[in-house]
């Protein structure tokens, strides 16, 4: 039977937020507003401390220990004016930006792996000094409520948002390199398709083509039949008037017709059976 009620709609708070809440997103941007207390007196007077003032105290002793993990994992980094100057002078094209994002992808990988080495010794500990630790009252209630609020439920937890925050800064800065290299890309293919629609009108100029594989395909076309012709033709939109002076130089000049049969000898494909039948 069909559903016939009303779509569930997904929580405005998490629209243009990626999933997180205001508040998570503003931790992630290093943008979160101050604390409403003294975290100093909260940590040292943490008996009469409200639980809201305990939580704000943890997210930041929590930020921190994220943060100085980071920056032991990362560490500082200044490349040098002559590799800035080598990078200002780089040609940027498609392919430079799939090499970066290759990079930056590598680069986050090791870091997640490490980052899951540390958390696993972060939980070991944890769960070490928790199985070792006893309450000062020998009472079955008091322990219970001691292992309940030692649960490892609150570690994961924090672990698990670490790696979000971790995964959600690499994806961010994925974007611009995204955006960047699809933009390259249509530039290429428009360029390729006006390098295809050219086509040289002399001997001269079809020497002094520089792209070797534009060159063959050319060579080809000139020494294929005329069915094939019409076929190259169509595929490249290649017009009559623009391929006729090449073709009746082709066939008129000798010398150029042996120039065209030594360059398809070269990009020959040799069959690896017939040597082995040799």
């Amino acid at each position: 039977m069909a559903n016939t009620g009303a779509q569930r709609q997904p929580n405005p708070i998490y629209k243009d937020h990626d999933g997180f809440t205001e508040r998570v997103v503003l931790k992630m941007s290093g943008a979160a507003p101050s604390a409403k207390c003294n975290l100093h007196a909260v940590a040292a007077n943490s008996q009469t401390a409200t639980r809201e003032d305990l939580r704000e105290l943890r997210d930041a002793v929590q930020r921190r220990q994220f943060v100085e993990d980071l920056m032991e994992l990362r560490g500082t980094f200044f490349p040098g004016l002559d590799a800035i100057k080598r990078d200002n002078e780089i040609h940027e094209s498609s392919a430079t930006i799939k090499e970066r994002m290759q990079e930056m992808e590598k680069r986050h990988i090791d870091e997640v792996r490490t980052i899951y080495q540390w958390q696993a010794q972060d939980y070991h500990d944890e769960m070490l000094e928790l199985s070792q630790s006893k309450p000062d009252i020998d009472d079955p209630d008091v322990e219970s409520f001691y292992q309940v609020a030692r649960s490892s439920f609150d570690l994961a937890t924090t672990f698990d948002d670490h790696l979000d925050r971790l995964n959600h800064a690499y994806l961010s800065s994925l974007q611009p390199l995204v955006r960047d290299g699809k933009m390259y890309q249509e530039r290429e293919e428009a360029e390729q398709r006006r390098r295809d629609q050219q086509f040289p009108t002399s001997r001269a100029e079809f020497h002094a083509i520089r792209s070797k594989d534009v060159q063959l395909r050319i060579a080809k076309f000139l020494a294929a039949d005329s069915t094939t012709r019409e076929r190259t033709m169509d595929a490249y939109k290649w017009a009559w008037r623009q391929v006729s002076p090449l073709v009746r130089e082709y066939g008129t000049s000798e010398y150029f017709e042996d120039e065209v049969r030594a360059i398809l000898r070269e990009n020959e494909v040799q069959d690896p059976r017939k040597s082995r039948r040799d």
